[in-house]
């Protein structure tokens, strides 16, 4: 029965998250500025941090422990820009001069550094809240959840 209401509450949540993520999508996110949406971007951060509690199962008193370092790691994080890292995939390597190819790949690594600064500076952090396991479990319902996001994005742009 627990365990049909966890479900259930799982499903509500990425639906939530979906939702507001899908109507980000609609606005031009290059020239967003990250503090016009204040509340929107609280309400993707605590449904966020709500699917990361139930998938890493984690107690009151070691989520409170958790959350202000992944607010930090969050907040570090939005600095990545993961569309620059991807677009290496997308591009068309024969319309490409040299110079533009080496810049792509270039500034590819640029981002991929600071990702991995990054999670080895808060793999320590983390360590002190959550066991190594948690972590992994963490990085995976990231990755999840930015999947999820992509394909309702990909999606939603099919239908207009």
């Amino acid at each position: 029965m627990n365990r049909k209401i966890n479900t259930q509450m799982m499903k509500n949540v990425y639906f939530v998250l979906l939702v507001i993520l899908a109507i980000l999508s609609g606005l031009n996110v290059k020239s967003q500025n990250r503090n016009r949406f204040p509340v929107l971007r609280e309400r993707i951060f605590q449904t966020k941090l709500n699917e990361i509690r139930l998938n890493l199962n984690l107690s009151q008193a070691s989520f409170d422990r958790f959350r202000p370092v992944y607010l930090r790691y969050e907040s570090e994080l939005s600095g990545v820009d993961f569309r620059e890292m991807a677009k290496l995939n997308r591009v068309d390597a024969d319309s490409l001069t040299a110079e533009q190819a080496d810049r792509l790949i270039l500034d590819q690594l640029e981002n991929a550094k600071s990702l991995i600064a990054l999670r080895e500076k808060y793999y320590k952090e983390f360590k002190t809240v959550l066991s190594p396991q948690q972590i992994i479990k963490l990085y995976q319902t990231e990755a999840d959840m930015r999947k999820k996001v992509t394909q309702e994005m990909k999606r939603r742009r099919m239908m207009r």
